[in-house]
Formats: C-alpha cells, structure tokens, sequence
C-alpha cells in the first residue's frame, strides 16, 4: 500500500489521465488486438486498486469487484464467440460487492434496514419481471440480467444517501449504469425497434464513437480509486 497520502493522490490522477487516454486511442479503432487491448484497460484498473491494498473489508470488497469485473469482461471482450450468461453472472457477483461495500460502511442503522428491505424487494421483482414479461421465453440470461440491473440501481441509491463519503464509488457505478443502459438500448433499437435517422435519439445511440465504452472507462477508473476519499481522512 502506498502509505504517502500526497503520493497515492498524484499517482491516482495519474492513473485517470492514463484510462482516459487509452480510452481514447481505443476509439481509434486502429489497433491490431482491438479486443486485448479493450480487456487490458480494464485489467489495469483492477491492477491499480492494489497500491490501496489492507486488511479492510472495503479494499477487500472493492478488488473482488474489480477482479470479478475482469472476468466478465473476459467472457464479454476477450473471448469469441461472447458467452453472456457466465458474464453476466460475474457481473452480479460484481454488484453484491459493491452492495456489501455500501451496506457494512454504512453507520446509519435505519437506513441499513431500509437497504436490506429495498433490495429484497427489488431483487424479488427483478426476478418475477423476466417470467411475466417473457412468459415461456424467459431464460438465465434474462433473468441475471435484470437482477444484476436492479442491484446495480440499488447500489447507487444507496451509495449516493453516503455520497460525503462515497462520493467516486456513487460517480463510477451511475457510468456504470450509463454503459448497460446504452448497451441494452442498442440491442433493443437493432432487434426491435428502427429510429429514423438523424433524430435526437439516433444521435445519441450512433454518435460517431462509442459512448458506453466511453462511460465504462471512466467508471472502471473512478471505482479503481475510490478508496482515496476513505484514505484521506485516516490520520
């Protein structure tokens, strides 16, 4: 661990400058391994978390999150043809991280309990929703998908009602969740739904570059160091 507070925050800077700048020769599209060298940011985020490394159960709960986001993106980025269930199995792992993370650093015991009781609320309904929606047609994937995404929202509710002391962790989860939506609206205008062109909705799904990388990045990067505000208050 990089005890030197000064130290850990330009390193940290750093570190964003330098995603952002992969980020933006990966949008270039003129890279040989297109697909390693997208999965290699994400590994370098979840690589840069061990200068924070302790025996805190939020640096042990932020790697595994990080570590578990690699491997989904490894079944997701890296590997031909992409195999969603595992991925998206990985990424719920991923979640449950980041809800522990926000539930035992929470010091409020009324909202802890409001916490487990939206959760399992929300959790019970993202299950229930691929069976009434799909009927027969409802699979594993459908069903992860939507409970990976309904504990996704719960962790940014509940990391912004701490946001004083979470606040990278509440930015990086909300570009989580800005990456999946976009995915999952792109999915849905290719498979169902056609948009005329040049319409302000097409603009914002067809850019010209790829906004849900472009929000992943920084969400990855920000979760990476999202220790440092922890960090900085230690004396």
């Amino acid at each position: 661990m990089v005890k030197n507070k000064k130290m850990l925050l330009i390193l940290s800077c750093l570190f964003v400058i330098f995603e952002l700048l992969l980020g933006v020769v990966r949008e270039t599209r003129e890279i040989e391994h297109f697909n390693e060298f997208s999965f290699f940011i994400i590994v370098f985020a979840c690589l840069f978390c061990v200068l924070f490394v302790d025996k805190t159960k939020e640096y042990l709960l932020t790697q595994a999150a990080l570590l578990l986001t690699v491997a989904a993106d490894y079944y997701l980025v890296l590997i031909e043809p992409r195999q969603q269930v595992p991925a998206m199995i990985f990424f719920s792992g991923t979640q449950i991280c980041y809800f522990l993370r926000v539930f035992l650093g929470d010091e409020n015991k009324k909202r802890r309990r409001s916490h487990l009781i939206v959760r399992t609320v929300l959790s019970a309904v993202a299950i229930a929703v691929p069976f009434i929606v799909l009927g027969e047609n409802a699979d594993l994937l459908s069903v992860i998908s939507v409970f990976y995404y309904a504990n996704l929202l719960t962790n940014i509710i509940f990391s912004f009602a701490q946001f004083k002391k979470l606040p990278l962790l509440a930015i990086g989860l909300v570009l989580f969740l800005c990456c999946d939506t976009l995915i999952g609206l792109d999915i849905m205008f290719d498979s169902y739904v056609r948009i005329r062109s040049r319409t302000l909705l097409d603009i914002l799904m067809h850019p010209g570059f790829d906004l849900a990388w472009a929000c992943y990045i920084p969400s990855q990067a920000l979760l990476s160091i999202s220790l440092l505000p922890e960090r900085f208050k230690r004396k």
